[in-house]
């Protein structure tokens, strides 16, 4: 039989497997697994399970939120390429922005019936410094402490709003940081207030422009920098600017890339998919292309 490794995180989200686990579980052993279940005991413990028992096993599942999604890809990128199994994924998360871009069912039963009819999609992974990995997004700035500081409970009954209330209590809190970007051989300083280096067109919720040409295996990640507003004039019109999914000059600054180097005065805060991600005073992130396949629908 074929054999599927299938990670629970029980406290995602709304975290709906709980109560359509069993319908779930048979739709995988009525296509021919043996599934093993392995409940999430705390963090890092799915990467580590992942790193010493995936290449036993013909695929990989996960159920949770976009954190979740990021230990199960932390995990795969530690095996060699051509052991790692295909990833499914059952999104049971607040805003489940990966399964947004990849046009994930949020109903976690079809989400397992297409886990096992569906299609490998390569994706590319971004690494933060040596040993970090990420799935969508590495963010740094303003919003940064945002998505790991919001209650759990709030998330739950808000869902991406959530993200945003406490974002604009954050406000009060305003600091710019001064950073310098290295891209290409390019080099340039300036103040900001918040950072997003992204390969999905929603990040917490919220989309990016419709022509921004973001892809999730082109090799190229997209850098988004919001530079310090001098009054709040500027602010409300660069946050008028984001609700019409616009992101222009001299508000923001924009860019793709495969490779982008940042260094700070002071140590600074990251979030990798929307968990802490370390302070730092330097990194360098890179985009390692169709690093893993996720399933997707036919």
């Amino acid at each position: 039989m074929k054999k599927m490794l299938f990670f629970v995180n029980p406290n995602a989200g709304h975290a709906e497997i709980r109560n359509h686990l069993m319908e779930v579980l048979q739709v995988f052993t009525a296509s021919g697994y043996e599934v093993t279940v392995h409940p999430t005991s705390g963090p890092k413990d799915l990467t580590r399970q992942i790193a010493a028992r995936a290449e036993g096993y013909d695929r990989i599942v996960c159920t949770g939120g976009d954190g979740t999604l990021n230990e199960a890809v932390s995990g795969l990128m530690q095996l060699p390429e051509e052991k790692r199994p295909l990833l499914g994924y059952i999104p049971s998360g607040t805003t489940n922005d990966v399964a947004s871009s990849l046009g994930l069912s949020h109903d976690v039963v079809t989400a397992a019936q297409d886990i096992v009819r569906g299609v490998p999609f390569k994706i590319d992974v971004g690494s933060f410094s040596p040993d970090r990995w990420f799935s969508y997004v590495a963010a740094f700035g303003l919003f940064t402490d945002v998505p790991y500081d919001t209650p759990q409970q709030d998330k739950r009954i808000f869902g991406s709003l959530a993200y945003f209330f406490n974002g604009v209590r954050a406000l009060s809190d305003v600091k710019p940081i001064r950073v310098r970007v290295t891209c290409e051989g390019m080099t340039q300083e300036m103040d900001v207030l918040d950072a997003l280096v992204l390969s999905t067109t929603s990040v917490a919720g919220f989309h990016a422009p419709k022509d921004f040409g973001i892809s999730m295996n082109d090799g190229k990640f997209e850098v988004v920098l919001v530079r310090s507003f001098k009054n709040l004039l500027d602010f409300n019109a660069a946050a008028t600017c984001l609700l019409r999914e616009e992101l222009p000059e001299p508000y923001f600054v924009t860019f793709k890339t495969d490779r982008v180097q940042f260094e700070f005065e002071e140590p600074v805060a990251w979030t990798l998919d929307g968990e802490y991600g370390g302070s730092i005073t330097r990194t360098e992130i890179c985009n390692h292309q169709c690093a893993l396949q996720i399933i997707v629908p036919k």
